[in-house]
């Protein structure tokens, strides 16, 4: 059977869909064009009523200040095992600390000055619901075991062992014997319950229990030897080593310290974590701790206070955090720069002037610019209007999408209007409603391209187990939806009334003044036709110019594959702080004066019994303080042996020898004796634990050690993951046998640890779903390749550029290169298409005219783009900077391999223009005028029928 003459191979197959679906598309475009021009004000309208309908979705706005919905994966160990921990434990603490510095901190001098920032640290008074509170009333508590007195009546040598002990690093290494243990047991509780519960700090001061009077009378020789003698704080009796809160120590032959530059002050506050309310007391940015109301405002005059000691004070300085420092300063630093954002749609207002108007009073295009402006802001109102009815979270990155949708919304303005200019004679004698369609209809088809492609990017970005990230890319994919909506029906509805000024001849500014004498409007090519039309001509179009073009992109290519093999995964929170705070003064000089000093981190251990499982608690603990990358191990498990081992003669390793009872017995004596009352704050019972009485059954316990100071995602990831599966791998047999490791810092490790993988499957799934777009919309399978060839260029130079600005891969790199993809393919998604509706026998002169019609639009509207987030580059803000930098490097990249490389390799190996489908149909002008034709014809009969009755002929 014969083949069709239609179809007589694949690729005539091919290009008839082609032509047919561009057909098709072009065809809605232009009835909608029309249908807008013939009724603005209706349009108009229509899009207010939407707008302000859609704004009620404002009602359910809600902002996402809970740290654990933002930034961490709901499904990870993390979110689980802090929600493990606030259910078992409830009690947290914050901490307020101070360094101060001198050229000796041992001075007697120094120590009075420490005991006056003391006195009026433990004296600042806050007042909520008319109560007032101190620092007593807000600090983290422990008991007290201080058994001095009892000791006196040991003889004198061990009485001063026990009281000034160093706890060396193995706790096997130490003295387990209980003084109190040949107490009576209602003796020793009655007197115990005696003592009251003490505030947890760290001062050197209590040494000599802060008195003035004392202080004031030490000598040097008096402090060094205090120092480096007591281990024991002798307010609580809990093993405290006070070397360890000196820095710049310097050492005698003996090893004893004799002078040190710093010294660390720590104050710990308690937080009730379930109690707390995050919508209250949470920030913008979703950065703040669990803090009570009351906390928060005693650690706001903290901060003032020391703000004073710091300005004020004289032969030493001072260096200060509270537990709200990083929340504040990243907060701020977030929304400080909301001005740039008005000054921005000020310098895009003048800019989109200049792109749009001509140099007489006619073509003023004042109204225009406005307009495309307001388009952008109707979008972002809508579009946070719909997330909010869906039930979509607003997060503290969102305070950027305003600068994105600025400089991605204003490109369709500059398409349609050079869509507009380059009608053709023919076209332009038409009537304005036709005149208008017809610019839609050619610029509908580039306008749909970019945005689809834009908006599927983004919802590939929002396949995303990081919530915050989600939530960004759902709005802004919204928002670029609405975009193109007004885009499409607002602005064309005021394109078309500005026309119609024109036409009548009003002034661009005063538009009720009317001009007396005609305004020849301009017909000359615009300054950006003349000079592509010249570089391109006599430059890039010539043999020498388009090899130098091909060798220039290979060789960034090169080098950019080269830097994308030493591009690091990396972040680090101290980032968000701008060198020229007090806090980051204080990481700083901590981070010097402490190096050892790493992250605080805990095993959790669930409901089990723990005489059984003792052998295995024990073996693990051992396990983990024999890591490499763990330091301080504070376990309760070894020192918990020990002294049942010296006081009792037990061993607890053998359970066939101890009962549960005496198991329980042994623990509670442990846990209120001077050796092991430091624990108690590590347990939780199913009743509470009383001295004299045996511990009820043990429902969690933890294991604090630090980690040691990381130098990156190269070291801590993988100590991380070690330490997991150390305590995973420990198998207990009763009860649930929950075992985990928690650390604050795994907030920020989880996410260094995913967002490599996410950063890499998301551009490899926007690339491919990109791709899939343009095949669809575009219709010419070598153009969408050239496409994509050019989008997966700019990828791999912005990736190979960043490595060499000294970025890292993060969670708001991963956001801008997210926006990038979108981005890169406007600029070559316009080229291509305007390449394939340009008809021509050569491809040459179609390239020449296509970058010479579209050009200056793609240009003008990367220029927006760049414009809106130049303002961002001042900012201090570690966000705002980044998204500038990824942001430069993709428009500069981006306008490189679309209005160069492309354009180049299309005047080579360009694909054939689209085919004209044949069509019957008849435009809607036509249809119109037969219409009206029609409707007289039918009135003149109708009249004649009338009078023909009336004489009755």
């Amino acid at each position: 059977m014969p083949v069709s003459k239609f179809i007589n191979s694949p690729q005539r197959l091919w290009e008839n869909i082609s032509s047919t679906f561009v057909h098709f598309v072009e065809k809605i475009f232009f009835s909608l064009g029309f249908a807008i021009a013939r009724r603005p004000w209706t349009t108009i309208v229509v899009t207010w009523i939407f707008l302000l309908l859609s704004s009620a979705g404002i009602l359910r706005f809600y902002i996402e200040k809970n740290p654990m919905k933002l930034w961490v994966p709901p499904d990870s160990d993390f979110y689980y095992d802090t929600k493990w921990y606030i259910d078992n434990f409830n009690i947290g603490f914050r901490l307020q600390r101070i360094i101060v510095t001198a050229d000796d901190i041992l001075d007697p001098k120094v120590l009075m000055i420490l005991n006056n920032m003391t006195k009026d640290v433990n004296s600042i008074k806050i007042n909520y619901n008319n109560t007032s509170m101190l620092i007593e009333d807000l600090c983290f508590k422990v008991p007290v075991v201080n058994f001095m007195n009892l000791n006196q009546n040991r003889p004198g040598k061990q009485a001063n062992d026990n009281n000034n002990k160093t706890i060396k690093g193995n706790p096997s290494d130490n003295d387990y014997s209980d003084p109190t243990f040949w107490i009576d047991d209602d003796f020793y509780c009655g007197f115990l319950n005696s003592f009251q519960m003490s505030c947890l700090q760290n001062n050197i001061l209590d040494l000599w229990h802060s008195n003035p009077a004392t202080i004031a009378n030490l000598t040097k020789h008096d402090i060094v030897s205090k120092i480096n003698k007591v281990k024991i704080n002798p307010v609580t009796g809990h093993p405290l080593d006070y070397i360890q809160l000196l820095g710049g120590i310097k050492r005698d032959e003996n090893g004893d310290v004799v002078t040190a530059n710093s010294i660390l002050l720590t104050w710990y506050t308690e937080v009730n974590m379930s109690s707390i309310d995050v919508n209250e007391v949470g920030n913008l940015v979703g950065t703040e701790d669990w803090v009570s109301v009351p906390l928060a405002m005693w650690e706001n005059k903290f901060l003032d206070l020391m703000q004073i000691y710091a300005q004020n004070n004289t032969g030493i300085k001072v260096f200060y955090e509270a537990g709200r420092s990083f929340a504040d300063i990243s907060s701020d630093m977030m929304f400080h720069d909301i001005d740039k954002l008005f000054i921005g749609i000020i310098l895009m207002f003048l800019y989109i002037q200049f792109g749009l108007s001509r140099f007489n009073w006619l073509e003023i295009r004042l109204t225009l610019g406005s307009v495309g402006l307001l388009c952008v802001g109707m979008a972002y109102v809508t579009a946070v209007s719909w997330c909010s009815i869906i039930g979509i979270p607003f997060g503290p990155v969102h305070s950027s999408l305003p600068f994105l949708l600025m400089g991605l919304g204003v490109d369709d303005m500059f398409v349609m209007n050079a869509c507009w200019r380059n009608l053709s004679p023919e076209e332009s004698k038409k009537s304005l409603p036709t005149r208008v369609g017809l610019m839609l209809q050619h610029a509908g088809v580039s306008i749909v391209i970019t945005s689809f492609t834009d908006i599927v990017a983004l919802l590939i970005g929002a396949i995303t187990i990081l919530p915050s990230l989600k939530s960004f890319c759902l709005y802004a994919a919204v928002g670029v939806f609405f975009i193109f909506c007004y885009s499409v029906t607002f602005y064309v509805a005021v394109f078309t009334l500005d026309i119609k000024r024109i036409e009548v001849n009003r002034n661009g500014v005063i538009f009720c003044y009317k001009h007396s004498k005609p305004i020849q409007t301009s017909k000359n090519e615009t300054i950006f036709q003349q000079m592509f039309s010249t570089i391109y001509k006599n430059v890039i179009f010539t043999i020498p110019g388009r090899v130098i073009i091909i060798l220039i992109t290979l060789v960034m290519t090169g080098f950019s594959i080269q830097s994308i093999l030493h591009l690091e995964q990396k972040f680090d929170p101290k980032w968000f702080i701008p060198d020229d705070t007090y806090y980051k003064k204080f990481l700083d000089n901590h981070e010097y004066y402490y190096p050892e000093q790493g992250h605080p981190a805990m095993v959790f251990l669930g409901k089990m019994n723990y005489h059984n499982e003792f052998l295995r608690i024990y073996n693990m603990t051992k396990e983990l303080r024999n890591q490499t990358y763990i330091s301080d191990v504070t376990d309760w498990v070894e020192p918990f042996f020990n002294y049942v081992s010296n006081n009792y003669k037990r061993d607890l390793s053998n359970i066939s020898i101890v009962s549960d009872e005496e198991f329980g017995t042994y623990l509670s004596r442990f846990l209120f004796s001077p050796i092991g009352g430091r624990f108690q704050i590590n347990f939780k019972f199913s009743s509470p634990i009383r001295c004299g009485l045996p511990a009820s059954n043990i429902t969690a316990t933890l294991i604090p050690f630090k980690f040691n100071r990381f130098q990156g995602p190269e070291e801590h990831i993988p100590a991380m993951n070690q330490v997991k599966s150390l305590v995973k791998s420990t198998s207990f047999e009763t009860d649930d046998g929950y075992r985990s490791v928690w650390s604050k810092a795994f907030a920020n490790w989880v996410t260094d640890e995913i967002i490599g993988v996410e950063v890499e499957r998301n551009i490899e799934l926007a690339l491919l779903c990109v791709m899939i777009c343009t095949v669809v919309l575009i219709t010419n399978l070598q153009m969408c390749l050239w496409i994509f060839i050019c989008v997966l260029l700019t990828i791999v130079n912005v990736l190979g550029w960043m490595q060499r600005w000294g970025m890292t891969v993060d969670i708001v790199c991963c956001i801008g290169l997210e926006l990038a993809i979108g981005l890169c393919v406007d600029y070559a998604a316009h080229i291509g298409h305007t390449f394939l509706i340009t008809p021509g026998e050569y491809r040459t002169e179609r390239a020449f005219k296509t970058v010479t019609s579209i050009g200056g639009a793609v240009l003008l509207g990367g220029g927006s783009t760049l414009l809106s987030l130049s303002l961002l580059s001042m900012s201090k803000a570690y966000t705002f900077k980044s998204f500038f930098k990824i942001f430069l490097l993709v428009i500069i990249f981006g306008l490189f391999n679309g209005l160069i490389f492309l354009p180049v390799m299309l005047s080579i190996v360009g694909p054939r223009a689209y085919t004209k489908k044949e069509t019957d149909e008849k435009p809607p002008e036509e249809v119109e005028l037969n219409s009206k034709h029609q409707m007289i014809i039918l009135e003149k009969e109708t009249t004649i029928y009338a009078e023909l009755s009336v004489t009755g002929s």
